[in-house]
């Protein structure tokens, strides 16, 4: 039973290893829950449902884990882990989609390898290993023959360690099957070759679009409309929602600062006689000040208490003073002068300020009047302003967002946002949160897709103003036909040499980044111009001058590094990519 204490050691370290996705892969169908409503789905995966029972039995274990190994969790950590379990699961039914159309299993017989064999898994090495890392196989072969004997818990645990084990011996062959793919032919090495060591110099006849005054640039509707149906596909977005909120603060009140006080004036006269001095502080004192006797310099405490420490004796108490958004009273217990700098120390009752019950409800009631009289968005604005009040905007929640500005942890008010019977210009309910009250109205809804017009033409304002430029300079070039000294000479351009140019370099000398002059370059023969190029910076004719060949194809070099480019990238692209191509409904903003 040592080895099971071992394994439970380590058994957090394992749950966040494999991910937290692992069903019993022994049990197989016995441990999957058959279908549910669709309603308590939190996601279906190519067909495959995976209910909110099942969701949340994995997550409240990992957060229970998690709370005990950490000693709290806040509401930012729990969504995090929720959002990780439900990954997870779903990854968990891709992949195992995929190992089923590749035919990878484990047999019995290997299993029994990855425990007993000659070389077994190194986590089964870890965990039966002593201090020295002497690897004890006869511990692993008692613990199984004791399967029987063991209780529910260590039955679950040594399950889940082997599911772990087996799920890790199938990943390996995943990846070992995904590594082996890589083949690189001779031409195809050439060609890289080609790209990293073959260099070209140019002459370039360039006119800079910062020849132009954008001041004399009318950019029109149709100008912004090209450039959206040309580039909108380059940029996928998610289902994103905008809001205008403000927030209502539940501050203490002037009583309530009193209040705080006169609790720990009224304990003053107590605290001064007390002989259970950690008695009194532990029942009086706020729960995160209890007692403490340490010994600290007078000049680490509050400036007022260093002053009333050094001026009173042993039993003197001080107080109440304000410290830090609270009322104190502190009690000298000791004192004394080691190499001309005080000592002391003082037990502090500690009374937080804080907003009573009165104070919360006075704060609700103005938010029920200012939600009970505005209730569309002109309305809103028009009372926020009128009201003096601080409107906030967010224009990028998206449903995996979990924290607002100046709200923190606020997923409910997200999935307000998402509800299918909310629509821009609502307002909504007040949400609750610590300390505060919140009320919002939705701005903008996205749904997933592309970026809208507007917010694309908004944020490519200069990409826009550069094309059109681009094009006013090729109307303009028409008139000089080849003579492209002149064409400089009256459009204000410039005649420049460039240098280096190069299929994996995208600069391009003092223009900078020119992927359309510069591959113009590489692509031409020498001594030939070009077509007029509209680039990036620049309006520009090119004639390649002198070319200097790559040499040589070191093979077995460019091998090295294609094949640990394809390594990385397949075995982290490869589930993206089944991913994207599988059908995935993910319902998790209606759970959590």
């Amino acid at each position: 039973m040592a080895a099971i204490g071992k394994i439970r050691q380590h058994y957090g370290i394992l749950v966040i290893i494999i991910g937290l996705a692992l069903l019993a892969f022994v049990l197989g169908d016995l441990m999957k829950t058959p279908s549910r409503n669709r309603s308590n789905e939190v996601a279906v995966v190519n067909g495959e449902k995976i209910s909110y029972k099942d969701f949340e039995n994995r997550a409240q274990q990992v957060i229970t884990y998690q709370k005990n190994m950490r000693g709290g969790l806040t509401r930012d950590d729990e969504f995090s882990i929720r959002r990780q379990v439900l990954d997870d699961m779903i990854r968990k039914i891709i992949m195992e989609e995929e190992y089923k159309n590749l035919g990878l299993t484990v047999a019995k017989d290997e299993v029994t390898d990855l425990f007993l064999g000659e070389n077994p898994n190194q986590y089964v090495i870890q965990n039966f290993s002593d201090a020295e890392g002497n690897f004890h196989k006869e511990e692993v072969a008692q613990t199984i023959a004791s399967f029987n004997d063991m209780t529910p818990e260590a039955q679950d645990m040594w399950l889940n360690f082997e599911n772990f084990i087996i799920e890790s011996r199938i990943s390996d062959k995943y990846q070992s099957l995904l590594k082996h793919g890589f083949y690189l032919p001779k031409k195809l090495a050439d060609r890289y070759n080609d790209n990293k060591n073959l260099k070209r110099s140019a002459d370039v006849y360039a006119v800079r679009y910062t020849s132009i005054p954008d001041s004399t640039v009318v950019v029109t509707e149709s100008d912004k409309k090209e450039y959206y149906d040309t580039y909108y596909k380059k940029y996928p977005t998610d289902a994103t929602r905008g809001i205008d909120y403000v927030i209502f603060e539940v501050k203490p009140s002037a009583a309530d600062k009193q209040a705080a006080k006169k609790f720990i004036d009224d304990l003053t006269a107590e605290f001064k006689t007390t002989e259970n001095v950690a008695g009194f502080v532990n029942y009086n004192s706020d729960t995160d000040a209890p007692f403490d006797d340490t010994w600290v310099k007078a000049s680490d405490l509050p400036v007022e208490l260093e002053e009333a420490v050094a001026k009173n004796e042993v039993g003197f108490v001080y107080g109440p003073y304000e410290y830090e958004g609270a009322y104190n009273a502190a009690r000298i217990l000791g004192k004394e002068t080691r190499n001309d700098t005080l000592w002391a120390q003082v037990a502090v009752v500690k009374r937080e300020i804080t907003a009573s019950t009165e104070t919360d409800r006075a704060v609700f009631a103005e938010v029920n009047k200012f939600v009970t009289e505005n209730k569309t968005e002109e309305q809103f604005n028009n009372a926020i302003e009128t009201l003096g009040l601080n409107k906030r905007t967010n224009q990028s929640i998206r449903k995996t967002t979990n924290t607002i500005p100046g709200i923190g942890s606020a997923r409910d008010l997200v999935r307000w946002t998402f509800s299918d019977d909310v629509r821009v210009g609502d307002m909504s309910k007040v949400f609750a949160y610590e300390n505060m009250y919140v009320v919002a109205v939705l701005t903008k809804s996205v749904p997933e897709g592309y970026a809208p017009y507007d917010e694309l033409v908004s944020s490519h304002a200069t990409q826009i103003m550069k094309e059109k430029k681009g094009k006013m300079i090729a109307e303009k070039a028409k008139a000089f036909g080849t003579d492209y000294q002149k064409m400089i000479d009256d459009l204000g351009g410039e005649f420049i040499t460039v240098d280096n140019i190069s299929y994996d370099g995208r600069g391009f000398g003092s223009l900078g980044v020119e992927e359309k002059i510069g591959g113009t370059a590489l692509g031409i023969k020498e001594a030939v111009y070009s077509a007029p190029i509209e680039g990036g910076n620049a309006f520009a004719v090119v004639k390649a001058t002198k070319t200097t060949p790559a040499g040589e194809t070191d093979y077995a070099s460019i091998q090295r590094e294609k094949k640990s480019q394809f390594t990385n990238s397949i075995v982290n692209g490869a589930y993206n990519a089944l991913f994207e191509n599988a059908k995935v409904e993910n319902n998790g903003i209606l759970f959590f």
